[in-house]
């Protein structure tokens, strides 16, 4: 079967203003045709690219935020480390701060204490595990300005020692001078340890003054000596 014969010279008995019209729907037909294929699925992949673009904008300067917070954090983080081990060498071993009790101990002895109670409690750890407190329960006789000599003394030692829960006497005359009860905790200060420390270790290495009677090992139920609380 032939297709029919499409003559231009058919087109020459037609009106112009039909020609006209016939011409504006197809040019109408071929811009609606071009916009549907090829027009509008730009434009919809272009909206959705801009929404995209937009979010990813918001995304980065969110992030910009966070590096910026997230530097400041390292910054103060890496100052905490080192504020932390600088006061981590004022923490010595359990070992050693059981050493530096009985240095202290030898200390008030050499500055005219007598020392007549020297208990040491039991270790405990601070919640935050930073460190161990290793107090130490003392009564001692003598001077007042030699008492004040020896707490001067514990302030500048190189290690963390505290005094705490001090307690002194009225002052009375003992063998033509002038003596002052005073009573008081010592705490020194340890880095923490995998083992508890042994309480006896620390009992065993301070010697009481001559006429003084030795302390008793913490939990003992033996009274203190005459004097002595």
């Amino acid at each position: 079967m032939q297709m029919p014969k499409f003559s231009l010279s058919a087109l020459q008995g037609i009106p112009l203003a039909q020609k006209l019209g016939l011409l504006v729907l197809v040019v109408a037909a071929v811009v609606g045709v071009t916009y549907y294929y090829f027009v509008e699925p730009e434009e919809t992949q272009i909206a959705t690219l801009t929404t995209q673009i937009g979010q990813l904008d918001s995304e980065i300067q969110t992030l910009t935020i966070k590096v910026k917070h997230l530097d400041e954090l390292i910054a103060a983080s890496k100052q905490l480390e080192i504020e932390l081990a600088r006061k981590k060498e004022k923490l010595p071993p359990a070992e050693e701060a059981v050493m530096l009790l009985k240095q202290l101990s030898d200390l008030g002895i050499r500055l005219g204490l007598d020392i007549k109670l020297w208990k040491p409690g039991a270790p405990s750890e601070d919640p935050s595990k930073l460190f161990v407190k290793m107090p130490v329960n003392v009564e001692v006789t003598g001077n007042y300005h030699t008492a004040a000599l020896f707490f001067d003394r514990v302030n500048h030692m190189p290690r963390i020692i505290n005094v705490s829960d001090l307690k002194m006497g009225e002052p009375n005359m003992s063998q033509g001078r002038v003596v002052t009860k005073t009573v008081f905790d010592l705490i020194a200060y340890a880095a923490p340890e995998d083992r508890p420390v042994a309480v006896a270790a620390a009992s065993g290495a301070v010697k009481p003054t001559p006429g003084a009677t030795a302390t008793p090992p913490p939990n003992s139920s033996t009274p203190a000596p005459a004097g002595a609380k």
